[in-house]
């Protein structure tokens, strides 16, 4: 009985991924789209300079993306042993922003200070890598293995926004060891690009939340709780 409804899973699977959805037109006009933001802020550094600033039009973006991503995978993945994927999103939204840069009896201030003064406590932070580490051990490893063999098209577009985040981080190391070798338009670029691929991170996360969400079937299941039903 259990090979019959494992057989009956990976069906299910496959018929909703196939090829990484790489052939659709929203995935390859979205890689054209960032291409040509990332060359256009390469040519114009320092007129794309005035969106990424601290609190900026970039950051708060990439803040708001996340915070969406994660309040969004809060209610799509339900149960504890999902709750990681949530709380990683959410931790990662306050991370984008700085109380410091608004006004000290300001909501966001007063929100975010609050925030921080709560990760610095040490009982927080075990609980939140206890949730965290055993999240991905419990759930993450095995679906995600589930997912690279039947390539479902939301592990590409995590993949690549991993890809963003780590290309903005090589970016960031690199401005800080030339430093002063650089002159202030290089310096600029680097900078720019960093922050833009972050957005993209933040984007891409939140993409690929939104694609895992379950499409409603006539029996009234969906698809990704047929998918899941054995990994609870």
């Amino acid at each position: 009985m259990r090979s019959k409804e494992n057989g009956e899973v990976g069906k299910t699977i496959s018929l909703n991924a196939g090829k990484f959805g790489t052939e659709h037109f929203a995935f390859r006009a979205a890689l054209v789209l960032a291409v040509a933001i990332l060359c256009a802020i390469s040519v114009w550094p320092m007129q794309a300079e005035a969106f990424n600033q601290e609190g900026g039009l970039i950051e708060t973006g990439s803040a708001a993306a996340l915070l969406v991503a994660g309040i969004a995978a809060l209610v799509r993945y339900r149960g504890i042993s999902r709750l990681y994927i949530g709380v990683v999103l959410l931790l990662l939204a306050e991370r984008e922003l700085e109380a410091d840069i608004y006004a000290v009896d300001s909501v966001p201030y007063l929100i975010l200070h609050g925030m921080d003064v709560l990760l610095d406590m040490t009982i927080v932070r075990v609980i939140l890598a206890v949730i965290v580490l055993g999240g991905v051990a419990w759930h993450g490893v095995p679906n995600g293995w589930r997912a690279l063999k039947v390539r479902a098209p939301f592990l590409l577009v995590f993949f690549l926004a991993g890809m963003c985040a780590v290309v903005a981080q090589g970016l960031e190391e690199v401005s800080s060891a030339l430093g002063d070798e650089m002159t202030t338009i290089m310096a600029t670029r680097l900078f720019v690009l960093e922050e833009t691929l972050e957005m993209f991170f933040s984007i891409g996360i939140l993409a690929a939340v939104l694609i895992g969400w379950p499409k409603s079937k006539p029996d009234g299941t969906s698809d990704e709780q047929i998918t899941n039903s054995d990994m609870r």
